[in-house]
């Protein structure tokens, strides 16, 4: 196992900073659904939804070059990310392990948000149709039809 560089414990610092970044947007924007999943913006949560996909993205390919980063420091499958900083970056260990925690708590905060936004939004539509239904101004969708005996 190979030592990784000094450039390569920098490009993990950066690369840790911009996932942060990514997760901060992800938090803005389960934010924003929010608000506009109680007002009932169609409009911005279509918006929203292109823009969390785009942040989605993003991590993805940080997180990709987190493990090419692994794969040419030979540590890839064999240490975790965790264990590589606490063995590799030396002083700035502490500073690496808070970016890394960071970044987790903000992963998991946004995914439970975002399941929270999904039932409201799923409430939403529920209670929009049900309400358009009981006016006229919508049929009634059926999910299967009933057989009658005979």
């Amino acid at each position: 196992m190979s030592m990784p560089s000094e450039q390569a414990m920098q490009t993990l610092h950066q690369l840790l900073e911009q996932m942060n970044i990514c997760a901060e947007q992800l938090e803005s924007i389960t934010r924003d659904e929010y608000e506009a999943i109680r007002s009932l913006d169609a409009e911005t949560i279509l918006q929203l939804g292109d823009q969390r996909i785009l942040a989605h993205q993003c991590l993805e390919q940080l997180e990709q070059q987190c493990r090419n980063l692994f794969s040419e420091t030979q540590l890839s499958g064999q240490v975790t990310l965790s264990a590589m900083i606490d063995m590799y970056a030396g002083i700035d260990a502490s500073e690496f392990q808070a970016l890394r925690r960071n970044l987790y708590e903000r992963i998991v905060k946004v995914n439970r948000q975002s399941q929270e936004n999904r039932m409201r939004l799923h409430a939403a539509y529920n209670v929009s149709t049900t309400i358009l239904q009981s006016l006229g101004l919508s049929n009634a969708e059926q999910t299967y039809q009933r057989r009658m005996p005979g």
